[in-house]
């Protein structure tokens, strides 16, 4: 009999991955709202370039790669699918790792809408985000939702969602996950 797969993590980008533009994390992410289409505008089409130049967020080199040697580790990302070539590149250079991206392939779908969907799909044991309107959606559909603490997320509080800065900081809730899984068998 074959060994058991490891437990999928899914992990968003921008702010969790890769610094924000400037630093700045730039969601507060009330009063979004979960239906209707998105906008196709400016930051849509010129997305393939807005990546060029941006580092690291401080632990993520180190920390996606802890988290590779337990975990299948895959990026779902509202960044646009084109961005792909750009994306894979940018994660072999800064980070060190091929993972598996799913990226939105339409201006049409909102991005929280994109994770939610691609989310329920893959059905990971966690993700990670940086968006608290993303993330308390998808903590309705996951055991465990990681929110890096930015200033601007701080106000939301849910049972499942875990503040982190770093992304190693997630294996001791990943580990009692994994083991109450296995529990339950």
């Amino acid at each position: 009999m074959p060994p058991e797969p490891p437990p999928l993590l899914t992990f968003d980008l921008d702010g969790v991955i890769c610094r924000p533009p400037f630093g700045i994390n730039p969601g507060k992410g009330q009063k979004k709202s979960r239906t209707g289409e998105g906008r196709r505008n400016l930051l849509w089409m010129t997305e393939r370039a807005r990546y060029l130049g941006r580092r690291p967020m401080p632990g993520a080199p180190d920390g996606l790669r802890l988290l590779a040697q337990r975990y299948e580790c895959q990026v779902v990302s509202a960044r646009s699918a084109e961005a792909a070539p750009y994306t894979e590149s940018w994660l072999r250079k800064n980070i060190g790792v091929e993972i598996p991206l799913n990226l939105r392939p339409s201006w049409r779908e909102k991005p929280a809408q994109f994770k939610a969907r691609r989310v329920a799909e893959l059905l990971p044991i966690a993700h990670f985000e940086d968006d608290p309107h993303t993330a308390a959606w998808l903590a309705e559909i996951l055991p465990a939702v990681f929110l890096v603490d930015w200033p601007r997320n701080r106000w939301l509080d849910l049972p499942n969602v875990h503040r982190i800065h770093r992304l190693e900081e997630a294996l001791v809730i990943l580990d009692g996950l994994v083991a109450s899984q296995a529990e339950r068998g």
